[in-house]
């Protein structure tokens, strides 16, 4: 049966109507979590103490301030010669039910030089996995199947594989006459391994932390880039603002559980960042090319396992939206690195109508459609069955095909 949807119409209306009532309030608070953040703009190095003792027993996310809340930093000058590199990939997952067991990772790589002498080299890199080695995680006897968020770190580490071979084919002869940059999509912070086994994360996280010292090694800076981020680790800095428990002085973070307001049974003081992002809360704060201060990801897998890689970002205006940019701890140290990052992203975003340019790049050459994965089974279901092999799909998989009568 197709969707209804006229029944959705109806919750569509329902939902349109209860996000008008809740502008208002939303506008409020927004504002409210501004001006509070604004009040303690010079105290920063305070509230990188209570985010650092607070990131343990904290019920949400944290960020450590590194510069004054206030920073307003205008984008620098952007130069005309420069060069990026950019990856972005796609997969065709593990299908339990299909002819073989297996997966496909896509990645698209982008060079693109500007200048006196531009130049634009696009392509994608497929790759099959079917090995054991590939297809499980294997932990004495212990095998699990790599597939849904562990696929998605597989992805990453490819993602960051490729861009390091990127750079060594074409930044290499460009890194001594012209600035460049190496770009990614989404965040440096490999969230999905937060809560991972430590063999899931030595087979995951290393590797991609070595792409990272690559570039390093380089000198070539690398940073993601995330339209509209949902974010709330300052929102999280700004609770521990509004919330009576703290008190650096002795030592103590935040616990928002037994707040002396909730305790009492009234709304708890940080109840004003319920629901906001960062975003929402620091957009009036930025203009057009603006970046906000630098702060550090306070996620545990970012504090304990990225080391010299610790991930800062920073927020910055792009039009009608506010982008998070992400950056190694050793590019945030480098005020001229910091700056062409600052720079060379936005002189992307404009390239690319709002989004760097490089990047939607890299996501065409990458994207698997539908067409593409059913041409892939057929391909593996032909090839099998030449090879004499079994080459059957589950009973499940038939009867999907199936149309019913």
């Amino acid at each position: 049966m197709p969707l209804d949807l006229t029944e959705l119409s109806r919750q569509v209306r329902a939902m349109s109507g209860a996000l008008q009532r809740n502008a208002p309030d939303l506008a409020q608070r927004r504002a409210q979590a501004l001006e509070r953040y604004l009040r303690e703009a010079s105290a920063h190095a305070t509230w990188a103490q209570a985010a650092d003792l607070s990131r343990e027993g904290s019920a949400w996310l944290l960020a450590r301030p590194v510069e004054p809340l206030n920073t307003v930093r205008n984008v620098p000058a952007r130069p005309t010669d420069y060069a990026v590199v950019a990856t972005d990939g796609s997969h065709i997952d593990i299908d339990r039910h299909g002819a073989a067991l297996c997966y496909v990772l896509n990645i698209g790589r982008v060079y693109l030089r500007y200048g006196a002498h531009p130049l634009a080299k696009l392509s994608s890199r497929p790759m099959l996995r079917f090995r054991d080695e590939d297809l499980y995680l294997i932990d004495g006897m212990r095998r699990v199947l790599i597939e849904g968020n562990y696929l998605s770190a597989q992805r990453d580490v490819a993602e960051g594989v490729e861009l390091v071979a990127l750079a060594d084919e074409f930044l290499a002869k460009d890194k001594d006459t012209m600035p460049s940059l190496a770009l990614q999509d989404g965040t440096l912070v490999r969230w999905t391994l937060a809560g991972a086994e430590s063999f899931v994360r030595e087979r995951f996280l290393r590797p991609y932390l070595g792409c990272l010292e690559d570039m390093r090694k380089r000198g070539i800076p690398i940073a993601s880039y995330i339209s509209r981020p949902r974010s709330p680790e300052v929102a999280g800095v700004i609770r521990l603002m509004f919330c009576p428990d703290v008190c650096v002085a002795e030592d103590r973070g935040a616990k928002c559980s037994v707040c002396s307001d909730n305790a009492a049974g009234r709304t708890p003081s940080c109840f004003v960042c319920e629901g906001l992002s960062d975003a929402d809360i620091l957009a009036d704060m930025l203009d057009e090319g603006q970046r906000g201060p630098l702060f550090v990801s306070m996620s545990r897998i970012n504090i304990e396992s990225y080391g010299d890689h610790l991930i800062y970002f920073f927020y910055m205006r792009v039009g009608r939206e506010i982008a998070r940019v992400e950056i190694p701890r050793w590019v945030a140290n480098d005020t001229d690195l910091c700056d062409r990052v600052h720079a060379l992203v936005y002189d992307q975003c404009l390239r690319g109508q709002g989004y760097p340019v490089a990047l939607a790049r890299a996501h065409e050459q990458a994207v698997v459609r539908a067409a593409d994965r059913r041409a892939f089974e057929r391909m593996v279901e032909q090839t099998l069955r030449r090879a004499e092999l079994p080459a059957t799909s589950s009973r499940k998989a038939e009867a999907k095909e199936r149309p019913a009568w």
